[in-house]
């Protein structure tokens, strides 16, 4: 498995901070890099909650099932999905920190389905590619909670 974190904090207390990371319905407004969110079960964001979200990656719309798969309101959340036989899991967790809220991303891949260092040789470009891609959507999401 190969394991990456980024955190940022936000000066928006948790529950303000929280409310806007879990409003899938109005991501591609909040986050530049996601071009379009189709919510496929209505009703409040909760475990279960699953959506289609398009987003730009490397220049090309790459599409994905999003389905949370744990949550704990204003405190954490994980999201998975499935790429190319890899199950992707995306924990979001929220502390309060000072006088805002620490957010932190925590993006797993299990390659418990592929050959054993499989992806090693790639290990170093996913990492600094998804640290890139978390540290942007967070400071999407960071600028807007703070105008």
């Amino acid at each position: 498995m190969a394991t990456v974190t980024v955190s940022n904090q936000v000066a928006a207390p948790v529950s303000k901070v929280f409310q806007l990371f879990t409003d899938i319905e109005h991501g591609a407004a909040h986050v530049s890099s996601i071009k379009k969110i189709e919510v496929l079960t209505p009703g409040p964001f909760e475990l279960g909650t699953r959506w289609l979200e398009t987003r730009e990656v490397l220049g090309l719309a790459d599409s994905a099932e999003m389905e949370v798969t744990a949550f704990d309101s204003d405190r954490a959340y994980t999201i998975t999905h499935h790429k190319a036989g890899i199950r992707i899991d995306t924990k979001f967790s929220f502390e309060p920190s000072g006088d805002g809220t620490k957010v932190s991303v925590e993006f797993e891949l299990d390659t418990a389905g592929l050959p054993p260092g499989f992806l090693m040789p790639l290990n170093w470009a996913i990492a600094g590619k998804v640290r890139d891609v978390i540290g942007h959507d967070l400071s999407d999401l960071k600028t807007f909670l703070e105008q």
